[in-house]
């Protein structure tokens, strides 16, 4: 993740950025000043659409013990370190904040799977699951393909994990 000095200066090129600074009186309140204006990691892509479709946790556990995961459906885990204490079974780690930038390539390889399933810790309307979904959904029907789907896991890892905790074929505890 960015620091913020390191965001301001992607933000205002370096004549911008070097003016600022010396009309301010020092480079703390360029960072309270991006602070307060709660600058986020995704404000530098674009808003995806919020409407990919939702799949429970007891969906998405039937799947698993019926299909074959990397060929039929995949779980991709949308948080960076995180994904370290817990995680779904066969999961893929994508953290978000590098996601967008490898959408093309990404949607090459994913676009093979059916069923594409992604999740942060609780799946908020606008969190990192739903917006890397929004995402590769866009990108699938910009490209035209019709051989994958997007899917948020509804509650995340935190509904997923608090139903299955002791499954150790569902959930992976470290």
């Amino acid at each position: 993740m960015l620091s913020l000095l390191e965001h301001a200066i992607r933000r205002y090129p370096f004549g911008r950025l070097s003016s600022r600074i010396r009309n301010t009186r020092t480079n703390s309140t360029i960072i309270s000043n991006m602070v307060e204006s709660k600058v986020q990691w995704h404000d530098a892509f674009p808003t995806p659409s919020f409407d990919t479709p939702r799949m429970s946790p007891e969906t998405l556990a039937e799947i698993m013990q019926q299909k074959k995961a990397g060929v039929d459906y995949i779980v991709v885990d949308t948080r960076r370190n995180d994904f370290e204490n817990v995680y779904i079974k066969g999961a893929i780690n994508l953290p978000a904040q590098s996601f967008y930038p490898t959408l093309p390539t990404t949607t090459i390889l994913l676009s093979k799977i059916l069923d594409v399933i992604f999740h942060c810790n609780s799946c908020t309307e606008t969190g990192r699951g739903p917006r890397m979904a929004g995402w590769y959904a866009a990108q699938l029907k910009q490209a035209g393909i019709t051989t994958s789907k997007a899917w948020i896991l509804d509650g995340g890892i935190k509904r997923f994990e608090s139903l299955y905790r002791g499954n150790d074929k569902l959930v992976v505890k470290l």
